[in-house]
This record gives structure tokens, C-alpha cells and sequence, in this order.
């Protein structure tokens, strides 16, 4: 007699195994999330044409969940030489590589979204602007902007390439540009590899304008994955979890620059280097023992 086979998706084995030890427990579908950045080089600016171009170098790598509260965020400290340290804006995440607080997540779909950009002006691009009458020097947090230490949001492109930050892109370039090109996998215990696929295939997830959303804006779209993967509680095979994205190869974006500072119109200022912040999240089925406090 054949023998008969029946699938059960990792939410059905979970909370079977829960139910057959008896256990209470208590769930939740609050997502994880992550950050990484992914880098540019600006190069080959051409100041009387105002023409540069913002490099993406292939093989750059960023670990989603690699890091927890307080560490560093993934792809900082390189083309702009600023490490991060994460913030809950950052990462849900209070420990590298492990759920919170001692609980199984079954991982049933995954979203991704363009969160900001920073950008490095050079010394002297930054100390054109003393000389805007009135404005005077700039304060602490704009210049923490213009040396990358800090997210910039320039919506009418005054400050950074137009195809960086103008609305009439009708998208978020950066994202858009590399995101087919940054492959996917998900590792567990820093041994077992599973390919996912490309970033361009992991919609928004989440509520922003159309114009710089990853895909429709709903928290509704998501890569969906109905069997589940599990990323198990601490101590258990399996519980060591991230999301690597790898830049399999560069990409190029030719940039105009912008005229600040003096106001001089011939006198195009582009940034040394920009970055690209992608948040990750995670959704599913969080499973664990209840709080005895």
C-alpha cells in the first residue's frame, strides 16, 4: 500500500509541537525589521558640463539582522566612513541574530522600502554656505547632514543631485537602480544558505507616497512565503538568523550637481559619496511561553 504524505507549513508544525508539550503560549504578528545600506562613490565630475556619476561598487554585502539595538548598522562606516549605531528606527531587534525575548517567528512574508539617503559634501562645498547672507554657519544638525553622519531629505533637489532627491524622478532612483541587482538569501547558524531571489521582487509593504513607494504602498504587499521558514528561539538548531543582500554587480547613475552656497551658477557642487538605507521587515507568527511578571 503506497504510503500517503500530508504538508504542514512551519505555523501548523510550530503550534502543533506547543499543543503536544502542553505548553501554554501566546503569539503575536508584530514584524522584525532591519536596516542596511547600501554605498555610492561619486566620481568623474565634470564641472563645466556639471556632469558626475554615482557608482555602486559590486559585491557590497549587507547582514539584515546581523546586528541588534546599540550595535552597528549594516554598510555604514564604509564609502562614507560613518558606523552607525542602531536606533529603534533602525532594528526591532535587541540582540544579532536572535528573535526577542526567547521566541520562535515563523517567517511568512517579507517587504522592503528605500527609508532615506545620506550624502558627504566636501570641506569646502560646506563652507560655501557661511558665505548666504543672513544664514550664517551651518548648525550642528544641518551640518551633521551634509557630512553623512545623518539622513538628508531634499525633496526639491536644492542640495543634492536632482536624481537623488526631485519628485519629477517619478520614483526613488537609488533603490530602483540597484535593486534588481542585489540578490537575496536568507542563512541560519552561519551554515545552512537558502536563495530567496532578487530585492526588485520583495514589494514596499508599508505606507509612503507613490512616487518614491518600492511597489504599491500597502502593508497588504509582501513577498509572500506560505510554508514558513522558521528562525527558532535561542539555544535551538536554527536560531541564528539574517538577510544578507549582496551587489552581484556595479551599477551606475549619471547625476547632475546642484549650485549652493555662493549661489554662483557655474559653481556645481556634487557629493563625495551618497548612501541608500533599506529597511527589511519580516512577517509572520511570533510563538513563546507567557511572562510570569
Amino acid at each position: 500500500m503506497a504510503e500517503s504524505y500530508e504538508f504542514a507549513s512551519q505555523r501548523k508544525q510550530v503550534l502543533d509541537a506547543y499543543k503536544a508539550a502542553n505548553q501554554a503560549f501566546t503569539a503575536s504578528t508584530k514584524p522584525y525589521k532591519s536596516t542596511g545600506e547600501f554605498n555610492f562613490a561619486v566620481v568623474n565630475h565634470q564641472a563645466a558640463g556639471n556632469l558626475a556619476f554615482a557608482v555602486a561598487p559590486e559585491q557590497q554585502k549587507v547582514e539584515w539582522f546581523g546586528y541588534g539595538l546599540g550595535g552597528v548598522v549594516s554598510g555604514t562606516g564604509t564609502a562614507l566612513g560613518i558606523g552607525l549605531v542602531a536606533r529603534e528606527d533602525d532594528t526591532n531587534v535587541s540582540k544579532a541574530r536572535s528573535t526577542n525575548g526567547a521566541e520562535d517567528f515563523v517567517i511568512e512574508g517579507m517587504s522592503a522600502s528605500a527609508r532615506n539617503y545620506r550624502a558627504l559634501f566636501s570641506a569646502a562645498d560646506i563652507g560655501s554656505l557661511d558665505q548666504v547672507a543672513p544664514g550664517g554657519p551651518p548648525t550642528a544638525e544641518v551640518l551633521a547632514a551634509l557630512t553623512g553622519q545623518q539622513p538628508i531629505v531634499d525633496p526639491a533637489a536644492a542640495i543634492v543631485p536632482p536624481q537623488v532627491g526631485s519628485p519629477f524622478n517619478l520614483e526613488q532612483v537609488l533603490m530602483e537602480a540597484i535593486a534588481p541587482h542585489i540578490a537575496i538569501e536568507f542563512e541560519w547558524d552561519r551554515s545552512r544558505v537558502e536563495k530567496v531571489g532578487t530585492l526588485d521582487q520583495i514589494p514596499e509593504g508599508g505606507a509612503k507616497s507613490f512616487l518614491h513607494a518600492h511597489g504599491d504602498p500597502a502593508t497588504a504587499n509582501r513577498y509572500r512565503i506560505p510554508e514558513g521558514y522558521l528562525w527558532r528561539r535561542d539555544g535551538q538548531p536554527d536560531s541564528e538568523f539574517i538577510v544578507r543582500g549582496t551587489l552581484v554587480r556595479p551599477v551606475v547613475i549619471p547625476i547632475f550637481g546642484t549650485s549652493f552656497g555662493a549661489n554662483v551658477p557655474s559653481n556645481f557642487r556634487v557629493p563625495l559619496a551618497l548612501s541608500l538605507a533599506i529597511v527589511v521587515r519580516l512577517h509572520g507568527l511570533s510563538v513563546k511561553l507567557p511572562s510570569r511578571n
